[in-house]
């Protein structure tokens, strides 16, 4: 019989196990095979399997292309994920984020005989053989780089009390779940930071491989872990990585050593005030928003290049230094994804009187709308250029008519430079958006020879784009 080693109890923050909850384990697998040392891996893929017809898995060398296991006596069914398409997504949303960090394609769609690593998700531990507290399992990948086309298991039935139905929390586990049992086959040992999906500690949010050199632990039973080491620290949940490896592991390290690194996707950051080329007093507001499709944990304001202000939950509100000088200063928001991935946005603003005519603006390009400097006709993001969204835009404002869409500035009508007019908003305010072509009765908004007025009614909003994660 093929010995096996429990990888963990999910234990709570205190470090006291809880019986209720899941296991994960982690199996040995076929001793005669000779264990894999390639530094890297020839190819990236992790298919995520949601067994929709059933998956059939059958005893055999671990390979995710033949739906063979080494951990698995005779041939089963696991059962197909139950929990509904949007279920099922936002599990794929949360793998991919988890490994976003890192030169990894997740994928929902079959490769087929190609080389990949294969989790399968879906149904109940007893389907495959494990007993039924069983939450996923993993042939052990201890001391390899990687188990070449391995093949893992995600036991989604057992992380919700409902057949059909998958809560944020259930989501998360079976995320989490899903990134342990790969990484097991990545040559990892459980972590002792509960942020890490490596971990068996309750978290709270969603965990990420951490860049940190963490202690190995969380699993331990009657003072020693699942391959025997002896455990130690003040919750008595440390032991040594992986039978004596080492005492510590650092998760993004390996797969970025394994994979290379990836290319997370920035936040998206807008400075809602001032406005660009604003007239400002010293010590002025600044106010952002920042979004990104996991989480922005920091958000800093620079002045003229120089740090002021760091803050780490809304609203990212800040204020520059009372110590500002008259003149032009260059203003930048720079947001952090949980990554550590920057976006960032950056106007200029004008400590003094606000400007009279283009001719007092910083750039011979600028164009002085009530009062403010902004980026002028004809140049990059400038009034009039055509855009996709508000960061392509100096002003920040991308509008659109329903046929064209613009970078544009508010105003109130006679302060568009020539062939603009002050087009007013749908909702009746005081205020409009310089509209190229648009004659606002002021005399000279409109080039001669142009069209007459915009007749369909415009509605000036930021213009929302879902984000797309690479595959």
């Amino acid at each position: 019989m093929r010995s096996f080693s429990i990888a963990l109890i999910l234990v709570g923050l205190t470090g006291v196990a809880s019986a209720e909850r899941p296991r994960l384990l982690v199996l040995d697998g076929d001793p005669t095979v000779e264990p894999n040392t390639e530094a890297t891996a020839p190819y990236n893929t992790i298919f995520l399997n949601r067994c929709a017809n059933g998956c059939t898995v059958k005893q055999g060398a671990n390979d995710a292309r033949a739906d063979s296991s080494d951990i698995i006596h005779g041939t089963h069914v696991l059962t197909r994920f139950t929990y509904g398409d949007d279920a099922w997504n936002k599990v794929v949303s949360c793998v991919k984020d988890t490994f976003e960090s890192f030169n990894v394609q997740i994928t929902d769609v079959d490769p087929g005989t190609a080389q990949h690593f294969e989790i399968m998700v879906g149904g109940q531990p007893t389907d495959v053989g494990f007993p039924t507290n069983v939450g996923g399992v993993s042939s052990n990948g201890c001391g390899q780089t990687y188990i070449p086309n391995a093949l893992v298991f995600d036991f989604a039935d057992v992380w919700s009390s409902s057949a059909t139905t998958c809560s944020a929390t259930c989501i998360e586990d079976i995320c989490s779940t899903a990134a342990q049992e790969i990484g097991h086959s990545f040559g990892m040992d459980h972590s002792h930071n509960a942020a890490d999906p490596m971990t068996y500690f309750g978290f709270s949010g969603r965990r990420y491989f951490q860049n940190s050199a963490d202690p190995c632990g969380s699993d331990c039973q009657g003072g020693t872990g699942p391959m025997g080491n002896t455990c130690s620290g003040t919750d008595n949940q440390v032991h040594t990585c992986c039978v004596n490896r080492g005492s510590t592991q650092n998760s993004y390290a390996t797969l970025t050593n394994l994979f290379g690194p990836g290319t997370p996707t920035p936040p998206i950051v807008s400075i809602t005030a001032p406005l660009q080329g604003a007239s400002v007093k010293a010590g002025f507001p600044v106010q952002a928003t920042a979004t990104d499709d996991s989480s922005v944990p920091k958000v800093e304001l620079y002045v003229d290049g120089a740090l002021i202000q760091t803050v780490t939950s809304l609203p990212f509100a800040f204020n520059a230094p009372a110590s500002l000088a008259d003149g032009n200063h260059m203003v930048e928001v720079r947001a952090y994804d949980v990554h550590g991935t920057p976006g960032s946005r950056m106007i200029n603003v004008n400590i003094g009187p606000p400007c009279q005519s283009s001719s007092e603006c910083p750039n011979t390009t600028d164009a002085c709308i009530g009062g403010r400097c902004v980026p002028g006709p004809g140049v990059t993001g400038g009034l009039g250029e055509t855009c996709t969204a508000n960061s392509d835009c100096g002003d920040q404002n991308c509008a659109s008519d329903g046929t064209n869409q613009y970078c544009t500035t508010a105003c109130t009508t006679g302060q568009c430079p020539s062939g603009f007019g002050c087009l007013a908003t749908a909702d009746g305010s005081d205020m409009g958006y310089c509209w190229p072509g648009y004659d606002d009765g002021s005399g000279g908004g409109c080039n001669a020879g142009s069209g007459g007025p915009i007749s369909m009614g415009l509605v000036f909003a930021a213009l929302l784009f879902k984000r797309r994660r690479k595959a």
